[in-house]
């Protein structure tokens, strides 16, 4: 089955955080700078504003889909908003762009060694890209940060143009640079999100994965196939047993 899937897949489309990057250890200390700035330093107003973006105290953890793991930062602005932030929502939304475009590249966490990684995928002739629901201008740091950017053919964020998860805009976009039929790219992520936008888009296979906000009940059913994180991804062709890319 797994061979099916994967056999004529040409391309990968990743999300960023929750699949590249570990999504709690990256975000936590992201969003309760950003909860403080938006509460403007009201430790209560700051605790309830995270609560309702989808952040449990207790675990010290995401909820899966919610508006922090799935959303935007114009999104998030508007909750917080309606939840009693102190700033207007334009205000707040200009704000959270510029905190998280500055402080991803500090804090993010990588899954596994991702030079390694990609590297070996290039390598096998396959295209990468990655759609994010942050900001463009925070991927690209990212990537910069950890030496990934020339390993990928295609990076969008929410604010390139193409729309935002769950929308298909970032997944059609990257086919047509791909040069391939949405049947033969694959996305890869850690959300519902993640799994509607490759449904929407046509693709050939929806993989999900556990390094994010996302569990095994909120993926099943919606990806074709749960990993425990990207480092399985080879042994979707090893275990085929015929001669593809990680044969």
């Amino acid at each position: 089955m797994k061979g099916d899937l994967v056999g004529d897949i040409n391309a990968v489309l990743f999300d960023k955080d929750g699949t590249l990057f570990d999504f709690h250890e990256t975000w936590r200390p992201i969003v309760i700078q950003a909860a403080t700035v938006a509460a403007e330093g009201d430790a209560a107003l700051a605790a309830r504003l995270m609560r309702a973006g989808g952040y449990d105290v207790l675990s010290r953890r995401f909820m899966a889909d919610s508006v922090i793991a799935a959303g935007d930062a114009g999104v998030l602005a508007k909750l917080w908003e309606e939840t009693g932030a102190c700033l207007p929502r334009d205000n707040l939304h200009r704000q959270l762009d510029r905190l998280f475009t500055e402080q991803s590249p500090r804090t993010a966490v990588p899954v596994t060694d991702l030079r390694s990684l990609l590297s070996r995928l290039v390598g096998c002739g396959l295209s990468l890209g990655i759609a994010t629901n942050d900001s463009l201008a925070s991927a690209t740091a990212v990537l910069e940060r950890f030496g990934l950017a020339d390993l990928v053919l295609f990076v969008a964020g929410y604010d390139s143009g193409h729309g935002s998860k769950p929308e298909p805009g970032m997944a059609l976009a990257f086919c047509a640079v791909a040069g391939l039929p949405p049947k033969r790219v694959a996305i890869v992520g850690d959300s519902e999100h993640d799994m509607a936008t490759g449904r929407a888009a046509g693709l050939g296979a929806c993989i999900g994965v556990l390094s994010g906000a996302g569990t095994v009940a909120s993926l099943t059913g919606r990806a074709d196939l749960v990993l425990k994180d990207i480092t399985e991804l080879p042994g979707l062709w090893d275990t085929n047993g015929t001669d593809g890319p990680f044969g």
